[in-house]
């Protein structure tokens, strides 16, 4: 049997030029178009998802454009929540990668920001994960096995619905790759820099990836020094001062907001609804074009957002065949499913119920959920995008095996079967693209413009404060986090429900019965110019009936009716 040592022999060190490797970017270029499609047609207005966690993003990809033009902090929007301003980091942003986009936010707007830093993530994701295997292998069959199952995963296509943190994907395999290169005796500088600058963008991609990549990379080192019987205390430390400067670097924005006490760790029952179940990762895609409805039919999942993890059939055998000689086997295979075990989170679930709701049977990820900053991690489930990377990889390096055996037996029986290894390349590449390629809905795609109320408000001269009623919906929250890119007034908002800062608290507390005189006296004190509110969340379940407000209104002295724009009513002090 062939050993993939013999490949390794081959292996080049650096990316040479090679009209082979120009033809491995343009095959990511293209999955990435098609990946992005829908968007195609109207990539500055049109978005992947419903009015959402989408809306936000597209908000704060527009701010940090902004603030790099203008000069201020890209981390606080001093127009929200005055005078201290909202922390964008009071979420989990990729915000070196809304960074990276800023120049075409500047031409084209945010939203194609936006759509231009998923596709850049989809892009990337699939090109560090061929690098790494290509590298290993001198294969581009491998690389680009490798490349594509980790690119085409639906696990990215899930999150592609609105969470572009969770779709930056790209460092994960940099950051192993890195941490792999280091973990020798006396590791050089740039080896120990590079770990650094992989950890830095791990961490600048999001913060769940950070804490993922620490706990897995631990793992990780561990597996990799008793395999490879190192000696720790002979420079193979090193790695543990390089992955925690690249860590501090890639929170420190975190770090400050956390100065300010406004992140609240979650309780464990609000994040045992997050855990994953073992079918997650073997259940195809719902959205796959042949056979999605079935699946959606025989095992519909709610949460499929957070919970497709499908890993692949084909890279799944593929990740198989590898396993029989490669070196690193033990340790990728060990990192996965250690991935695979805190992604099923605090205890067993099957279809998002616990198999013991009472008297659970507590599993690691319950222990870890008591640690510091772990207490802030709320969907375990994204662990598994560690295990669906080492498969990817795993695929990769089977691909590779597998042309290099083809490879050598058709040379062995003439050069009447020279294309054979190149026909075996291509069939293992539509495999993968076929068991893993989705297919995005029509209704699944939302139009964003600015409101009637954002335009209505650019036209009023001036710099004041607004404050819509009643800020009790994230949605609306992230529309209004949107229209302040437009009209540039101030107002109150947050960026993260259950992080909220004390500003915002407080003009809720303010307008805790409004509308009467009470709370618009509260509300006048805060310099309010306009109070906006929403008609159509006056629905007598989570705010008064609409017929109860006007009442009031009537009733409420300090107030008065200035016109109405498009369904929210635009009332002002007197």
């Amino acid at each position: 049997m062939v050993r993939l040592k013999n490949v390794q022999a081959q292996a080049h060190p650096t990316w040479k030029i090679h009209p082979g490797n120009y033809l491995v970017v343009v095959i990511f270029i293209c999955t990435t178009i098609a990946m992005m499609y829908p968007m195609v047609a109207a990539p500055t207005s049109m978005l992947l998802g419903w009015p959402g966690d989408n809306i936000q993003h597209v908000y704060a990809v527009g701010w940090i454009a902004e603030a790099l033009r203008t000069g201020v902090s890209p981390f606080i929007d001093p127009h929200i929540n005055p005078p201290e301003g909202l922390a964008l980091t009071a979420t989990d942003l990729p915000y070196l990668g809304y960074i990276a986009v800023a120049p075409l936010t500047w031409l084209f707007g945010p939203v194609f920001g936006y759509n231009a830093h998923l596709a850049l993530t989809h892009f990337l994701s699939g090109l560090c994960a061929y690098l790494w295997v290509y590298r290993l292998t001198n294969s581009r069959a491998g690389g680009l096995v490798a490349g594509l199952a980790f690119m085409l995963v639906p696990f990215r296509h899930a999150h592609s619905y609105g969470h572009p943190n969770i779709v930056s994907t790209y460092p994960l395999p940099l950051f192993f790759w890195a941490l792999d290169e280091s973990l020798r005796p006396q590791p050089a500088r740039k080896v120990l820099a590079g770990l650094i600058g992989a950890t830095f963008l791990l961490g600048t991609a999001s913060q769940y990836y950070l804490i993922i990549g620490l706990l897995c990379g631990l793992v990780y080192a561990l597996l990799t020094i008793v395999t490879r019987r190192l000696n720790p205390l002979r420079g193979v430390w090193l790695a543990a001062p390089a992955v925690l400067i690249g860590a501090f670097l890639a929170a420190t924005p975190y770090l400050m907001t956390a100065r300010e006490g406004i992140y609240t760790d979650y309780l464990t029952e609000g994040t045992r609804v997050w855990s994953a179940s073992p079918i997650n990762f073997i259940a195809p895609y719902h959205l796959h074009p042949l056979w999605g409805e079935l699946v959606a039919q025989l095992r519909p999942e709610r949460l499929w957002v957070e919970k497709t993890l499908y890993v692949g059939l084909i890279p799944g055998v593929l990740a198989l065949v590898a396993l029989h000689r490669f070196e690193r086997r033990v340790v990728w295979l060990g990192t996965g499913l250690f991935a695979f075990i805190l992604a099923l989170g605090t205890d067993l679930h099957t279809g998002n119920i616990p198999l013991q709701p009472d008297n659970p049977i507590w599993l690691p990820a319950y222990y870890l959920h008591q640690l510091p900053v772990i207490g802030l991690m709320r969907v375990w489930a994204r662990f598994g995008v560690v295990t669906i990377l080492f498969v990817a990889l795993l695929a990769g390096i089977g691909a590779a095996q597998l042309a290099y055996r083809c490879k050598v037996a058709s040379s062995s029986k003439g050069s009447s079967l020279s294309q054979r290894p190149h026909l075996l390349t291509l069939l293992m590449i539509l495999l993968v693209v076929l068991d893993l390629s989705p297919i995005t809905r029509a209704n699944d795609l939302l139009m964003l413009t600015p409101r009637p109320i954002d335009t209505w408000l650019a036209q009023q001269p001036g710099d004041f404060i607004v404050g819509f009623e009643p800020v009790i919906d994230a949605t609306v929250n992230y529309y209004i986090l949107f229209g302040t890119l437009i009209h540039q007034k101030q107002t109150f908002a947050f960026m993260h429900e259950t992080h909220m800062s004390p500003i915002f608290q407080d003009f809720n507390e303010r307008s805790h019965g409004f509308p009467d005189s009470i709370s618009a006296r509260r509300l006048r004190e805060l310099g309010i110019r306009y109070l906006l509110l929403e008609k159509h969340m006056y629905d007598g379940k989570r705010a008064f009936r609409w017929d109860v407000v006007e009442q009031r209104l009537a009733e409420t002295p300090e107030l008065y009716v200035v016109t109405e724009v498009d369904g929210v009513v635009v009332l002002e002090f007197r």
